[in-house]
């Protein structure tokens, strides 16, 4: 018997993404890796509270993630029911996209945005409509057209933004929302670095009504092998996704860390954002000193830079940067960025000043 595979999966490629520290240390011991966007500050109780949750492993999680969210529940100061729990944010993203979106449907994204919203909408046969997101004023103005003049099913919105590192304000993701409602459009709000950078920004208080908002304990507890992530909207609609989620998605200790972690961490948060602001502002300011070097203007811990003043491709930067042991994102995956911008994490003060270091004999190198 010969199995078929859908014509469409066959044009599918798999999304480009940082963090190959582990396959990079092979070659490369010791490097420093500025591709993904973690906390650099980590939480005062992390080795503790894993080495907790581990006890958890010889038990499988209660299926409903009772606790789990009920910890997310109350510290977002939203009903336990709202919460959905997921395998850290990607299983979220396409189980709200599973569920909502049929073939040929069409979806708004920012471009350039992160790239799994497209994949997952592909997978579903839906159809995605690219609005570019360099300008917070003219997107929002393509974004009303488009919703005015074309049948969309669903908006995404990663806020802030990756890869440019810009923050839309509560006030603008409230209109956004307002004319997604209006025009019977779904609207999925991705904060998953909105802690990190200004979470007085964030909509999850607000009516969830055809609102999903992601979020994930990866980036604002540096714990990405951990895989924990939730996502908040309206019961009705979270009780669906609970039902036709994976069981035991969340592994037991991924539950247990999250309850521990989530319990008073607000003065951590806070702590860490502050040193994040300071680091980011004097990334920006020393990288803009340097000749061919664009930085653009972030609100998260991490940094978009064209490099097109250099001879240097995105794709050269970032190998010659390897060679100095320092893994940096090369952007030229993204959609609308060509091969001019890479994205550096912001990490602290003593990394940030060798990865400076290592940014200059790269740009200053002839050959």
């Amino acid at each position: 018997m010969r199995v078929t595979v859908r014509d469409d999966l066959k044009r599918v490629t798999p999304c480009e993404h940082g963090g190959k520290i582990i396959e990079a240390s092979k070659t490369m011991p010791g490097a420093l890796d500025f591709s993904a966007n973690f906390n650099p500050y980590f939480h005062p109780r992390i080795k503790s509270a894993i080495k907790q949750a581990t006890q958890a492993a010889y038990q499988y999680p209660e299926h409903t993630y009772r606790r789990f969210r009920e910890s997310v529940g109350a510290y977002l100061k939203v009903s336990s029911d709202a919460i959905v729990p997921g395998n850290g944010s990607v299983e979220l993203i396409r189980l709200c996209v599973q569920a909502l979106l049929e073939k040929g449907d069409k979806v708004i994204m920012p471009a350039p945005t992160f790239s799994e919203y497209e994949l997952a909408c592909r997978l579903s046969g839906a159809e995605p409509v690219f609005v570019p997101l360099w300008n917070e004023h003219e997107f929002k103005r393509d974004l009303f057209f488009a919703l005015a003049d074309e049948d969309i099913k669903m908006v995404f919105l990663c806020n802030p933004n990756n890869p440019t590192g810009k923050l839309l304000s509560r006030e603008t993701v409230t209109e956004i929302a307002a004319q997604c409602r209006a025009t019977q459009t779904f609207l999925f709000v991705d904060e998953v670095f909105i802690e990190l950078s200004d979470p007085r920004q964030s909509i999850v208080q607000s009516n969830l009504d055809d609102i999903f908002i992601l979020r994930s304990l990866t980036k604002s507890f540096s714990i990405p092998g951990i895989r924990a992530g939730y996502g908040v909207t309206n019961s009705a609609l979270a009780q669906v996704l609970n039902s036709v989620r994976l069981p035991w998605n969340l592994n037991s200790i991924a539950e247990a860390l999250t309850v521990t972690l989530l319990k008073d961490c607000e003065s951590y948060l806070e702590s860490s954002r502050t040193k994040i602001a300071a680091q980011r502002r004097w990334l920006v300011q020393e990288l803009a000193k340097i000749p061919g070097l664009e930085p653009l203007e972030s609100d998260v811990n991490f940094v978009m830079v064209n490099v097109s003043g250099t001879p240097l491709t995105s794709s050269e930067f970032a190998s010659r940067m390897k060679r100095y042991g320092y893994l940096i994102r090369d952007c030229s995956s993204f959609r609308i960025t060509g091969h001019d911008y890479i994205r550096i994490a912001v990490r602290n003060k003593a990394e940030n000043a060798r990865l400076l270091d290592a940014i200059k004999r790269v740009v200053d190198q002839k050959d």
